[in-house]
């Protein structure tokens, strides 16, 4: 399905970079990958996850509950290149203050 050829690649990212987190990185090099990896296995489970329970549809609610980013780099704001959703509901990414990450 297109689901696993997704796991399928996700997968083969996160090999590449299981290796070269091995390798001599300078700190903050580090950690970039570290967080690239902490995301990449939280979409393969979750994508791993849709496909074990067969969801078929981008309507479906199994979907439709996941938190989504969607860019577009056509828009003409900036404020509007990038749309969040959740469910039904949608709104568009204001740059909101995250906090630091290493501190969260």
């Amino acid at each position: 399905t297109a689901l696993n050829e997704v796991v399928d690649k996700v997968e083969s990212k996160l090999k590449i970079m299981a290796e070269t987190v091995l390798k001599d990185l300078p700190s903050e090099s580090r950690k970039k990958f570290e967080q690239l990896i902490t995301e990449l296995v939280h979409h393969r489970d979750v994508t791993r996850s849709l496909s074990d329970d067969g969801v078929k549809s981008d309507t479906d609610f199994r979907w439709l509950y996941h938190l989504r980013f969607n860019y577009n780099p056509a828009a003409t704001k900036l404020t509007e290149k990038l749309q969040i959703k959740l469910s039904n509901a949608s709104f568009y990414y204001g740059f909101e203050y995250l906090g630091i990450g290493e501190r969260l």
